[in-house]
C-alpha cells in the first residue's frame, strides 16, 4: 500500500514499459515500448511459437526480465472469449431483453454504447497469463476497433472488421453511434477453460499463485540479471526465432480463401441477425472495412466483397500497437 505516495514521487526517475501481448492461432506475439519523460526509447517486437496452449516459456522469461528490472511496467492484452460483445446504453434491466445477466456481467459505459463481458470470462483471460502476474489491462476487442476507426466513421452505417488468424471481431457502426458486436472463433485451436474456476482474483494477480514454478522462472531471470543486461538474452532469443521462422516459413502460410468462406458465413449471419431482430436499429450496411492484421491475401479480399456483394475494403493494423495506444490512455487517466 502506497500511504504517503512514494510511488508517485519517484515515478519520473524511472522508465515506464508497456507490454502488449496478444494470442493468435499457434503464435505469440509481444511488443515492448519503454518510454521514459515522454520519449519511447526502446521498442522491441517478438514472436513466439505456442506449444500444448501455454504461453511459450521464452516469452515468459523476456516479460518477466523487464518486470524485475523496471518497477513500472504495464501488461496489456485483448479478451478473447464468445462471451463479451457490445450494446447500445440504457438501463441494466434492459440488457435482459438480449438475455444477459447484469449480475453475471462487467459492464463498461462509453459515449452512447457499453461494453460488456462475463466475470467467469475474465477470469479465464486473466488465468491465462498468470505466470507473469496477470494483465494490468484487459481491453475489449471492439475498444480496439473503436479506436482504430472512430476518427473515420461516416453518416452510413458500416461494418468493420477485426481480422485475425484464428478468430474475428464484428463492429457495426457510424458516426453517431455503434450499435452491434458480436466476436468469433474461425479457428478451432483455442484451449477450453473452465468456468467453474475457484482462485480469487487476488490469487491470480500474485506472483504466489504459481509457488515453487515462479522460483525457477526467478533463478533463470537472476542468472541474466547477473549479465548486468537483458543483451545477451535477447541475442540468443533472436537467433532461435529466426530459425523458428526459417522452418515455418512455407508450413506457416495462411490459406486465406479456406479461411475467408468461413468468415463470410460469419459475416452473413451477422448481418440476418442485425437485419432481422428489432431490437438493434438496423440498416443497410454499404461498406466492409477489414482491420488486416496480418496480411490477407488480394484474392480473399476479392472473394469476400463478391460473395458478400458488399464493397469490401482492407486497412492495415496492428493490434500490438492498439493495446500499448490504450494501455497508455488508461495509464495517463490513472496519473
Amino acid at each position: 500500500m502506497d500511504i504517503f505516495g512514494f510511488s508517485k514521487l519517484i515515478k519520473p526517475f524511472f522508465s515506464n514499459v508497456f507490454i502488449a501481448v496478444n494470442i493468435d492461432s499457434k503464435m505469440c506475439a509481444i511488443k515492448i515500448l519503454r518510454i521514459k519523460n515522454k520519449q519511447v526509447i526502446e521498442s522491441l517486437q517478438k514472436e513466439f511459437k505456442i506449444i500444448n496452449n501455454e504461453l511459450p516459456m521464452d516469452a515468459i522469461k523476456l516479460i518477466r526480465t523487464y518486470q524485475k528490472k523496471y518497477p513500472f511496467t504495464y501488461l496489456s492484452t485483448m479478451a478473447k472469449t464468445y462471451n463479451q460483445g457490445i450494446l447500445k446504453k440504457g438501463k441494466p434491466e434492459d440488457l435482459l431483453a438480449y438475455g444477459l445477466n447484469p449480475k453475471e456481467l462487467n459492464i463498461l459505459d462509453f459515449e452512447n454504447f457499453r461494453f460488456y463481458i462475463k466475470n467467469s470470462a475474465i477470469k479465464e483471460n486473466i488465468e491465462k497469463f498468470s505466470k507473469i502476474g496477470g494483465p494490468d489491462y484487459l481491453f475489449s476487442p471492439f475498444a480496439l476497433i473503436y479506436h482504430k476507426i472512430k476518427d473515420q466513421l461516416e453518416p452510413q452505417m458500416h461494418l468493420y472488421i477485426l481480422q485475425e488468424r484464428s478468430c474475428i471481431s464484428l463492429l457495426i457502426a457510424d458516426n453517431k453511434g455503434v450499435y452491434f458486436g458480436g466476436y468469433f472463433i474461425v479457428e478451432g485451436e483455442t484451449e477450453d477453460v473452465s468456468e467453474d474456476t475457484t482462485a480469487s482474483m487476488d490469487d491470480i494477480f500474485s506472483t504466489s499463485f504459481l509457488g515453487d514454478q515462479n522460483k525457477d522462472f526467478d533463478d533463470e531471470i537472476d542468472e541474466l540479471e547477473d549479465l548486468g543486461d537483458s543483451d545477451f538474452f535477447i541475442d540468443k532469443l533472436n537467433a532461435r526465432l529466426l530459425l523458428d521462422s526459417q522452418e515455418d516459413e512455407t508450413k506457416g502460410k495462411v490459406d486465406d480463401i479456406a479461411k475467408i468462406a468461413t468468415v463470410s458465413s460469419i459475416i452473413q449471419n451477422s448481418l440476418r441477425e442485425f437485419y432481422s431482430n428489432e431490437l438493434y436499429e438496423s440498416q443497410f450496411i454499404e461498406k466492409i472495412f477489414i482491420l488486416d492484421t496480418y496480411g490477407l491475401s488480394e484474392g480473399a479480399l476479392s472473394y469476400l466483397s463478391e460473395n458478400m456483394m458488399i464493397e469490401t475494403h482492407k486497412i492495415p493494423a496492428s493490434i500490438l500497437d492498439g493495446l500499448n495506444g490504450l494501455a497508455r490512455i488508461e495509464f495517463a487517466k490513472d496519473k
